[in-house]
């Protein structure tokens, strides 16, 4: 669990002792490509670690239609149980968009384990604060008025996700159509290269 190491070092690095305890709650699994790790209404009282993968979570509408509402990557946390759940019921879908390797802690334990000291309970600080600093992020892409902001507002967000996921689940999670986020690429393509033309015969 390197990533997973990783992640603790970077905040508060853990003793010998500490890792072992950590270990001992934890439990590795492998997940293919769309499998789904917990779906809406469902019990799940785990906080999951993603050591290597990517998640989504998503609602589906009244008409079917799925709404991506966040992204999880490698070395992060997902949502943590208490945001993710209501009367102990998942209140969203949790998808993998590719091959994963998820690190799944009991909730009860790794509460009680990040309670321990004023060390760990940095720890546990760091994992609220980024969910919050997701949602922060997720409230200030929707609130673009111009498509092509949303979409630009994701890519500072999420720089390195875009070639490896589908579109269209980029286009779900800025709330428009497929066909429309193509349109947007091309649109800033172009007004990409309309600069540098601009700057070349400028240096001319």
């Amino acid at each position: 669990m390197i990533t997973l190491e990783r992640f603790f070092n970077e905040i508060a690095p853990l003793s010998g002792d500490e890792w072992e305890a950590l270990l001992e709650i934890s439990e590795l699994s492998t997940f293919k490509k769309e499998q789904y790790i917990v779906q809406k209404d469902s019990s799940f009282l785990h906080e999951v670690f993603i050591e290597q993968g990517i998640v989504r979570a998503f609602l589906i509408d009244s008409a079917g239609n799925e709404k991506t509402t966040a992204f999880f990557t490698d070395g992060e946390f997902m949502s943590t149980s208490t945001l993710r759940t209501k009367n102990g019921r998942s209140m969203h879908f949790y998808q993998t968009l590719c091959p994963s390797k998820l690190v799944l802690f009991p909730s009860d334990k790794i509460k009680s384990f990040l309670s321990q000291t004023k060390k760990l309970s940095k720890i546990g600080r760091a994992i609220k604060d980024s969910e919050i600093d997701r949602i922060f992020n997720r409230d200030k892409t929707l609130l673009q008025n111009k498509a092509s902001d949303k979409y630009c507002c994701f890519l500072a967000h999420y720089p390195t996700l875009e070639s490896k996921i589908s579109q269209k689940y980029i286009a779900s999670y800025l709330g428009i159509t497929p066909v429309s986020l193509s349109r947007i690429k091309q649109e800033l393509r172009k007004s990409q290269l309309i600069t540098i033309d601009n700057n070349s015969l400028a240096e001319r």
